[in-house]
């Protein structure tokens, strides 16, 4: 599976992922192949949590092994996941007339959120100004951002 391709998932596999700790581990994963100890660390989280969440992913297929290294008698699991895009089977149904559907739960400070929104506004009139100067035949689209609170739950 390429960078950004797109991993479709179950119902089951959506709900797995929705958790905005989890959305992080498997974008930190897809990244760079870490053990849960590694990634604890980087997030600041408990190994013990962050070990049951990426068993979670890894028992529903959204991560698997990388490798594995022996160290001092120690196995270590190494893990990446398969995708950080993800089209659950309700928007196939739902999206039927969409083009390009994407979404992603991210844990963003107020800053980033204000980033975020501002480069998609410069994306829009940047392409606004594009299709003035395009020669090609055109279809119209709809293109909409949205960005919705996510209320999680504590993890530790």
């Amino acid at each position: 599976m390429s960078k950004r391709e797109m991993m479709d998932i179950s119902l089951k596999q959506q709900k797995i992922i929705s958790d905005p700790l989890r959305s992080r581990i498997i974008a930190m994963l897809h990244e760079e192949p870490m053990t849960p100890k590694q990634t604890a660390e980087k997030l600041g989280k408990n190994a013990g949590t962050i070990y049951y969440h990426v068993q979670q992913l890894f028992k529903h297929d959204i991560l698997e092994i990388d490798h594995v290294d022996t160290e001092k008698g120690v196995v270590e699991k190494y893990y990446r996941s398969k995708a950080v895009l993800f089209r659950g089977p309700e928007q196939e149904k739902k999206y039927a007339n969409h083009v390009e559907s994407n979404n992603a739960h991210l844990l963003l400070s107020e800053k980033l959120l204000g980033e975020l929104t501002e480069e998609f506004r410069e994306l829009l009139f940047k392409y606004g100004g594009l299709s003035m100067k395009e020669t090609e035949e055109q279809q119209p689209y709809t293109v909409e951002f949205q960005i919705k609170h996510f209320e999680k739950e504590e993890d530790e």
